[in-house]
């Protein structure tokens, strides 16, 4: 296997913590998204990343990604196994992922009038997922995807934007548990976090 990434791109974050979590190695290729080699687009022609490229098929989207590698390797599961329980998983997967992944792009490069937008729909993004956030643990029971979908986005936060400074008491418990995961911390650390 394969794996076309950004270091500090949260979608590549994602498969990564996900690869380390199942104990699978590939052969990376890490991308300048700034120049993007023809090899990439090649592969996917939006030329985005993450793209797991497994036995000449290209992959190229986390979620699509994180399925095929809990197929490909059920255990440990990311999944719980019970269809009640992905389905709630995978909707919180997207819930997340349609909630904060729009805003953080705009958080780092946007004018100042978006990054005040952006900071208000992180918030509320933030405030809703605390009402549901269970008080131990992690988000679905067993970690899962729902905190690999969660752990890049909340890492890369400014301290103002995260749980604890919002006073969202069980998303900060949380914080401090998925950060201190060693697949988590070993991925996340590595990037800047938005200022």
């Amino acid at each position: 296997m394969e794996l076309w990434h950004a270091w500090t791109c949260p979608y590549s974050q994602r498969v990564r913590i996900a690869l380390a979590e199942k104990g699978l190695s590939v052969d990376e290729h890490v991308v300048d998204l700034a120049n993007k080699p023809a090899a990439l687009l090649a592969l996917n022609p939006a030329g985005g990343v993450p793209v797991l490229v497994v036995d000449g098929l290209a992959i190229p989207d986390s979620s699509l990604i994180l399925q095929f590698l809990e197929d490909r390797a059920p255990e440990p599961a990311l999944l719980p196994a019970d269809p009640l329980g992905r389905a709630r998983t995978r909707l919180l997967y997207e819930r997340i992922t349609s909630g904060l992944g729009p805003h953080l792009p705009k958080l780092l490069r946007g004018s100042d009038d978006e990054k005040e937008r952006a900071g208000q729909a992180v918030v509320a993004a933030l405030t809703a997922l605390e009402r549901d956030a269970p008080e131990e643990g992690f988000l679905a029971g067993p970690f899962s995807i729902a905190d690999i979908a969660l752990a890049p986005f909340v890492a890369r936060l400014p301290r103002p934007l995260r749980p604890a400074s919002l006073g969202l008491p069980r998303l900060a418990r949380w914080e401090a548990r998925a950060l201190a995961r060693p697949s988590v911390a070993a991925v996340v650390g590595l990037g800047p976090r938005l200022t």
